[in-house]
């Protein structure tokens, strides 16, 4: 990731080392009653003499300088909220700061308050996305995101070691390491690979998804909720195969997509992962959906009960896949746990539901659900957060499973990147 420069006022901010409060003002209005999945960890304010100074070394002059510490769904950003004592001078002090900036999204200005975004692995994405969570900038109704993601074509899953093997590729970023490599031999020979590859069917979003590859694909076979693509010579990295995938996809402050078509009871249905036929898991599900008769009252309940924390625990080996039956007895787990909880719980309850699987914008790859809501349509719902964190503009799907199994390998970092807002 690019580096964004630091200015003047990070290294007075880091020096200052004073906690004061803070009450009344510019940061306190910016980061009260944070978003779900924006949290603040420390705020500083520096002393008046130091604020006097840089004032008069950013041209103009300051009447409150404060640095805040936050996490934009688990990504760190520094917050240098400036408060000038007019907007003459709150604009001499942000074209000072922007001159320092590699992008516009780094330092904005509302009024006599420039707010200014440092950090050490921090880029434009991060700072649009936190300016969205503060409120700084309207949020998008839509966003059409391109990936571009080196996916294996994997044929059979060894799910707790696709996060272990895709580290590995990414701590070897093309070198020779032999040690590194022969880790990365040992953990894909616990998977099987073919030459097919399957993602979301693009009916699923009204059409809206374009699917290119290189290599070409020899078939592209509708399989309901999925294409599978099949492909005959396939690159490989250090003995796995993969396909560069370009996905273009867009996504809506909604996360819900309207369908007239009924849902099949095969997604009621138990699978190895969702086991919904199990004793334990039909009383437990009964018991959360209590006097709850619609599809979204049940969802509902069943992501209140998964609020992290408060019955399941966000915790353990990052990219786990314990299966649900393991994860509700030990009571920890990932995302992709508390995705196949709620796939399981929901259709222990008689709520139809699958598993998406894509990746959080400006984040990581992430697991989360969809469920059908009486003649309308599917609703997008994000477990891991028990539903705080809703489903929109920052979800971008582009896998779907009906029945548990969704192998997801990437060789690379994928590149994703925002090419249209509405």
């Amino acid at each position: 990731m690019k580096q964004v420069p630091t200015c003047l006022l990070a290294s007075v901010f880091a020096m200052a080392g004073i906690l004061m409060s803070y009450s009344a003002s510019a940061a306190d209005s910016l980061l009260r009653n944070l978003p779900p999945g924006v949290f603040l960890d420390s705020t500083t304010v520096v002393p008046p003499a130091q604020t006097k100074a840089i004032g008069q070394k950013l041209g103009g002059e300051l009447e409150r300088l404060e640095n805040s510490m936050i996490r934009v769904h688990g990504r760190p950003i520094q917050v240098n909220t400036i408060t000038a004592t007019d907007e003459s001078s709150a604009k001499a002090i942000h074209a000072a700061i922007a001159k320092s900036k590699s992008h516009p999204a780094f330092c904005i200005r509302r009024g006599r308050v420039v707010v200014e975004y440092v950090g050490k692995d921090i880029d434009a994405a991060l700072a649009t996305k936190t300016s969205y969570e503060l409120c700084l900038v309207p949020k998008p109704a839509s966003v059409r995101y391109r990936v571009i993601a080196e996916l294996a074509t994997v044929d059979k899953a060894d799910y707790m070691s696709c996060t272990p093997l895709f580290g590995k590729f990414l701590a070897l970023k093309g070198g020779t390491d032999q040690a590194m490599i022969q880790q990365i031999s040992d953990l894909s020979a616990k998977f099987q690979f073919g030459r097919v590859l399957a993602l979301r069917n693009p009916k699923l979003d009204n059409g809206a998804a374009v699917h290119l590859f290189k290599p070409s694909p020899t078939e592209a076979k509708d399989a309901g909720v999925s294409i599978v693509y099949s492909f005959t010579q396939l690159p490989a990295r250090h003995g796995v195969p993969y396909v560069t995938a370009t996905i273009d996809v867009t996504v809506d402050a909604t996360g819900f997509r309207t369908s007239e078509a009924v849902p099949s009871k095969k997604l009621t249905a138990a699978t190895p992962f969702w086991p919904a036929d199990d004793p334990k898991v039909i009383s437990l599900a009964r018991q959360i959906t209590a006097g709850k008769t619609t599809h979204e009252a049940k969802a509902k309940a069943i992501l209140e009960w998964l609020t992290p924390g408060q019955n399941i625990k966000y915790a353990g080996q990052t990219g786990s896949r314990w299966t649900a039956a393991k994860v509700l007895e030990q009571k920890f787990g990932r995302c992709w746990d508390f995705s196949d909880c709620f796939v399981a719980l929901a259709r222990a309850a008689g709520v139809p539901s699958r598993q998406v699987g894509g990746w959080l914008y400006c984040s990581e790859g992430h697991i989360w659900a969809e469920y059908y809501r009486e003649g309308k349509g599917w609703q997008q719902v994000d477990p891991t957060g028990g539903g705080k964190l809703e489903c929109g503009i920052y979800h971008i799907p582009y896998f779907t499973s009906e029945d548990g199994e969704m192998p997801i390998l990437y060789v690379s970092m994928p590149k994703i990147e925002c090419v249209q807002t509405k």
